[in-house]
């Protein structure tokens, strides 16, 4: 049996087991992400009652045996995060994001740090779609199948502003061909560079990341863009 004291940790998801349980999915900085269960955790007189909500960051502990947790404790390491109305779309989508493109029991610091600095973004509007943009970005680099958007598959070559250029998920940068629209080689750097990215330009990059992402999860559809596609802005 192994234990772990004290690991921070994000809820991503829970759902009920037996008459007061919770089975959990959590997403810890030093442990990737896994599943344990909450004994008791629904009952109120439970230390674990109401720290179970997404979006808070927690001091988890836990013992195991088998591929299941089995949680000891749980500590409230930050205030609670209310988010509501499309930031609380957005923060679902990048939960299920993690669920299904991270591997469990990968440690994944850099994803974790790009989550816990995307929440609090999200209850600010105006931040919620850049904010999404470089947590993607994170995790599609963490995953290993972000594109080098700083030259050419193939050549090499390296990209520049001013000529357009198209991204083919699982093979990278093309020069766009005579007649097609492309992206700008400037955006592309931009991308590259982790560089803050003009309001214009977000729709475009949002398309794109949702065409890497998709291609990822070959077919497997998500749950959440077709929510933030028909909350009212």
């Amino acid at each position: 049996m192994s234990r772990v004291d004290r690991a921070p940790t994000f809820v991503l998801h829970r759902r009920a087991w037996r008459d007061t349980s919770l089975i959990l999915e959590m997403f810890c900085i030093d442990h990737g992400r896994l599943a344990a269960v909450g004994r008791g955790a629904r009952a109120p007189r439970s230390k674990m009652f109401g720290l179970t909500e997404p979006f808070r960051q927690l001091d988890a502990s836990w013992s195991r045996r088998g591929e299941l947790a089995t949680l000891t404790g749980l500590e409230p390491a930050g205030a609670a995060l209310r988010l509501r109305g499309r930031g609380l779309l957005c923060g679902l989508y990048a939960n299920e994001l993690l669920l299904r493109l991270l591997p469990r029991e990968a440690p994944e610091p850099e994803v974790f740090d790009a989550y816990r600095q995307l929440l609090p973004q999200l209850a600010e509007v105006k931040l919620q779609a850049p904010a999404l943009r470089a947590f993607e970005l994170v995790l599609l680099d963490a995953v290993g199948v972000l594109p080098d958007f700083g030259s050419c598959a193939g050549s090499g070559e390296p990209v520049r502003a001013g000529m357009r250029y198209r991204v083919e998920p699982g093979t990278g940068v093309h020069i766009c061909p005579p007649g097609r629209r492309g992206m700008d080689g400037e955006l592309l750097l931009a991308l590259a560079a982790r560089q803050p990215l003009p309001a214009a330009a977000l729709p475009e990059v949002r398309a794109l990341m949702r065409e890497l992402i998709e291609h990822q999860l070959d077919g497997r559809a998500l749950s959440t863009p077709a929510l933030l596609r028909d909350y009212p802005t």
